[in-house]
């Protein structure tokens, strides 16, 4: 399953959901793919289409996604990062009025450099065709590191 996430910003961002459509139907892709669409208005027959999901809800589906779509929200990135997905960023663009300012491109610019995530400016295309042997670098936290170090203690 596909997860496309805009998150909550109040502009709209219908670009990401047509170039995913675009980008299934070039690849021929024919898993499911599931949207949080926030405030965006957009109609599918391809994509399953909801405003808002439930917390948990949320956080299932980001554990059964094979790979998540999303906009350069930084707590959808990390939540997803944490969760060890291969993520495909497609910052909001400001030119657009998909956002006020470009400060996305600049998160994502550093995660795609360092090797966390793949970044797709204009096409979903390539980022797609590239997912499967795409290796995100592991994203440890240091609350993850005490959480080892704690089950490492427990067991002695």
């Amino acid at each position: 399953m596909i997860l496309i996430v805009l998150g909550t910003q109040d502009s709209p961002f219908p670009r990401i959901l047509k170039e995913c459509e675009i980008a299934a139907e070039k690849l021929g892709l024919t898993e499911e793919i599931i949207a949080q669409i926030g405030t965006t208005k957009y109609e599918s027959t391809r994509i399953s289409l909801k405003a808002y999901y439930e917390r948990t809800e949320f956080l299932r589906l980001i554990e059964q996604a094979r790979v998540v779509i999303t906009h350069g929200g930084a707590g959808t990135i990390y939540q997803c990062l944490h969760s060890g997905k291969k993520i495909i960023v497609m910052p909001r663009n400001a030119e657009f009025g998909e956002h006020n300012d470009n400060h996305q491109f600049e998160l994502t610019e550093v995660l795609a450099r360092d090797g966390y995530v793949l970044r797709a400016d204009t096409s979903l295309v390539a980022s797609l065709s590239e997912i499967d042997n795409f290796t995100p670098k592991p994203y440890v936290t240091q609350n993850d590191i005490l959480e080892v170090v704690e089950q490492f203690i427990e067991g002695i």
